[in-house]
């Protein structure tokens, strides 16, 4: 029996869906074009290196190697040089050697300029100076201290959430950080492996031997026993229980998705998987099936999952309905916030938003 496993978490913060109606795409002599709520805008006029998104941002890499940031219908520097370049829902994070740079709604921070390691969430980014080896974390426009580290302190990126992170002090003690204040989770010299999510993290506790949920300030026993594997999302944690059921924990209540599951992909507020060979989501504590289509290459991102079908071309499961987007063959596509682009040749696009579609 097939039991193969795909784990893919991406870490999102909830925010204004409003916000989530951009999407890019390089036309006719590699331009880059801008959909935003609609309309379509020439961003850039020669070919980028690269580009990053947000809900509300374009990033890119201009001809010069330069780091542009595309925001409120102006285009600005963000950095000359980068190291490393790391975009979430809201922030755009930029390492140049040791300067750690973040782009929040708008507002451009220097966190720091000597950087030892950091990690991202969604709207946290947790880091340690080379100066003093003090952990810090910025959080809504502010960096504060955690306290001084002997040594490297160990980013790790499953531990960090859009609203929240573990921290473990020198004598094994892990609390977490959650809007704005730290709540004691457990203490142990044990390996604890955590995932995190929205506002919402998942352990197994070696001292009492459950499996454990940090959910929106409440710390919840889920199961008895430790669970074989999970994953956290928006505000969810999918695992699988100690006899083998995959299951959903979510506000205290759990949903029995069967035995027999493979391919599974927890991503934003869904759950994605096949149940012998059947594609079906876990969405708002409903499961649903895709009907009469074969789900190839999905894309999950604010709700909606689009995918290649059985035509060449792309359907979507969007919040609870099953959508068809193009039976015409693309080369690509992307889900971003509330659209998806397609890219049907080398000059011929389209964006679904809103339930429509807009033709370049």
């Amino acid at each position: 029996m097939n039991r193969s496993f795909i784990l893919l978490l991406v870490l999102v913060f909830s925010i204004n869906l409003n916000a989530q109606d951009i999407n890019v795409f390089a036309g006719p002599n590699n331009r880059l074009y801008q959909f935003n709520a609609g309309l379509f805008e020439q961003i850039y006029y020669q070919q980028t290196a690269d580009v990053f998104l947000g809900n509300k941002y374009v990033c890119y890499i201009d001809s010069k190697g330069d780091v542009m940031l595309h925001y409120d219908g102006k285009s600005t520097l963000f950095g000359q040089s980068y190291t490393q370049l790391i975009n979430t829902d809201n922030l755009l994070v930029m390492q140049t050697a040791g300067v750690i740079r973040v782009f929040d709604r708008g507002v451009k921070h220097i966190l720091t300029t000597n950087a030892n390691s950091f990690a991202v969430g969604d709207s946290i980014v947790l880091f340690q100076d080379n100066i003093g080896g003090y952990l810090k974390y910025y959080y809504q426009d502010e960096v504060r201290t955690v306290a001084m580290v002997v040594g490297d302190y160990p980013m790790n990126s499953s531990q960090i959430g859009a609203n929240l992170f573990v921290y473990q002090d020198n004598a094994s003690n892990y609390s977490v950080f959650w809007r704005g204040k730290f709540t004691e989770l457990l203490s142990t010299n044990l390996s604890v492996d955590f995932s995190a999510g929205q506002d919402i993290i998942a352990f197994n506790d070696p001292q009492n031997g459950t499996f454990t949920v940090f959910d929106n300030g409440y710390i919840v026993d889920a199961e008895p026993q430790h669970a074989l594997q999970y994953a956290s999302g928006n505000n969810f944690v999918y695992y699988q229980d100690a006899a083998g059921a995959h299951k959903v924990y979510r506000e205290e209540r759990v949903s029995d998705l069967g035995f027999d599951m493979q391919d599974v992909m927890v991503s934003d507020s869904m759950v994605y998987f096949k149940d012998i060979g059947i594609s079906k989501i876990w969405y708002n504590e409903k499961v649903y099936q895709i009907f009469n289509d074969v789900v190839t290459a999905p894309q999950i991102d604010g709700g909606i999952m689009g995918y290649i079908n059985k035509w060449g071309g792309v359907s979507a499961f969007v919040r609870g309905e099953e959508i068809e987007i193009t039976r015409q063959k693309v080369q690509e596509f992307r889900v971003q916030g509330n659209t998806i682009m397609v890219k049907y040749s080398v000059s011929a696009f389209a964006v679904w938003w809103n339930h429509k579609m807009y033709d370049f």
